[in-house]
């Protein structure tokens, strides 16, 4: 195959993205499927965790699609389309719009999963939703290189920066306190989940770096850099953490029916 737009995206370039979009797709597809089928082997109190986690991967697998799509649309065909309309028709607002659904679903699953108070799951997401919501609102527009405001892109990345600093600090100060009552087994997967989850976010503003010095059309090499980063840690932080969240829903629900755990093999 000759260079696709070799102005934009080499062969090399374009396929990383293009097979990485896939895996994408893959991934959340079957993860999905896997979520929704084994919802009913665990207890119905930890049930609700697992439903979101097959939510969210279900919702990226959507927008995955959409993205590869487009992706390939604008990216994918030969002749003189040049990097200005190549990246105009690659809509990266689905990525956004994806964020924006599942990042505030990420964070209810992981608190839905322990089993807390009503009062508490209560109070840890009416503060952990809005501003998971806030972070992706206000991180859109420095992706974008919209300069919406007057604020250039690191502006917004700072501002993106200020909700994501008061989520670690509730997962990590406030939501501290909820463990307390687990188990060892439970607090250590948590205390795993918790920092797989803060690992694969902290590829977003590393990815947000590389290409905020580039000009509005972004490079071959900073498309590559955007797309495969971001897909890595969609994949971590949905498909993996969702499969971690059945994983201690599981222990949850034979620590709590001796029957179950029986029934189950534990």
């Amino acid at each position: 195959m000759e260079n696709i737009l070799s102005n934009v995206l080499t062969n090399v370039e374009f396929s990383a993205v293009y097979n990485m979009l896939s895996l994408g797709i893959a991934s959340m597809l079957f993860t999905s499927i896997f979520l929704w089928f084994a919802r009913d082997r665990v207890l119905p109190k930890y049930r609700l965790a697992v439903m979101v986690s097959a939510t969210v991967t279900s919702i990226a697998a959507y927008h995955y699609f959409r993205m590869f799509d487009s992706f390939n649309a604008a990216y994918g065909h030969e002749g003189a389309m040049d990097a200005v309309s190549a990246f105009a028709h690659y809509n990266v607002g689905y990525r956004y719009v994806d964020w924006f659904l599942t990042v505030p679903l990420l964070l209810v699953e992981l608190v839905a999963v322990l089993g807390l108070a009503k009062d508490i799951q209560s109070s840890l997401l009416k503060r952990l939703v809005p501003a998971a919501a806030l972070m992706i609102v206000l991180g859109y527009p420095g992706d974008v290189k919209s300069n919406l405001f007057g604020l250039d892109n690191s502006m917004w990345g700072l501002l993106s920066t200020i909700p994501f600093l008061y989520i670690l600090y509730v997962l990590w100060f406030e939501m501290s306190k909820s463990l307390d009552k687990q188990t060892e087994k439970v607090r250590k997967m948590f205390l795993g989940l918790r920092l797989l989850l803060i690992a694969t976010w902290g590829v977003y503003p590393i990815t947000f770096v590389l290409s905020m010095n580039s000009a509005t059309v972004p490079t071959g090499m900073e498309v590559v850099y955007r797309e495969v980063g971001y897909s890595i840690a969609d994949i971590l932080a949905k498909c993996l953490f969702g499969l971690i969240i059945f994983s201690i829903a599981r222990i949850k629900s034979a620590e709590d029916d001796k029957n179950f755990a029986a029934q189950e093999g534990h």
